[in-house]
């Protein structure tokens, strides 16, 4: 179901959630730009738990922020979601935290997407630190908060898995270049 950029809302994707919480052959959720927030986010957490067959959930540029991020990251437990889309969300170093405190033990998110998000250095870090231990994890896209202990982190990871493929998005001002660590 792919209704990104239509003003939906958190009360439509309510309606949205109810209609597919136990839905079984939906596998793609779109949802950027529709003017979602917490509420939004918690009513997608429902979908997630409740639907076995969803794998990609993308809910860029949304208003989500720490408590919906949170909110998403308690369903991924035993979901069968592989790609996560979440830029420009509003998530800063707390959901940084959950979020990588779910990708430690989550074993089927393969692409992450938390570009235009205030998640910091340290967030990076820990989100890195996730992945290094997360053996399915094989494309993150972070942009701007890049340092030599990110980059020694992904190298490391790169060497333990030779599927691995990180792109990490390095912005300088507004011009970005594209880092490929092989």
């Amino acid at each position: 179901l792919y209704v990104s950029h239509n003003p939906i809302s958190d009360d439509g994707m309510a309606l949205i959630s109810e209609a597919l919480k136990h839905n079984t052959s939906l596998t793609l959720l779109g949802v950027e730009k529709c003017g979602l927030s917490v509420k939004g986010a918690i009513s997608i957490s429902e979908v997630i738990m409740g639907n076995s067959s969803l794998e990609k959930l993308w809910i860029g540029w949304s208003e989500i922020g720490d408590d919906g991020i949170s909110a998403i990251a308690g369903a991924l437990g035993n979901s069968k979601i592989s790609e996560l889309d979440v830029h420009e969300c509003g998530i800063t170093l707390t959901g940084a935290r959950v979020l990588a405190a779910a990708l430690s033990s989550n074993h089927t998110i393969r692409r992450l997407d938390l570009c235009d998000n205030p998640i910091t250095v340290e967030g990076v870090l820990l989100i890195a630190k996730a992945v290094v231990h997360n053996t399915v994890c094989q494309l993150v896209t972070i942009d701007e908060y890049l340092n030599d202990e990110v980059m020694r982190m992904m190298k490391e990871r790169r060497r333990q898995d030779e599927q691995m493929v990180i792109n990490i998005i390095k912005q300088a001002g507004k011009a970005a270049s594209d880092c490929r660590i092989n």
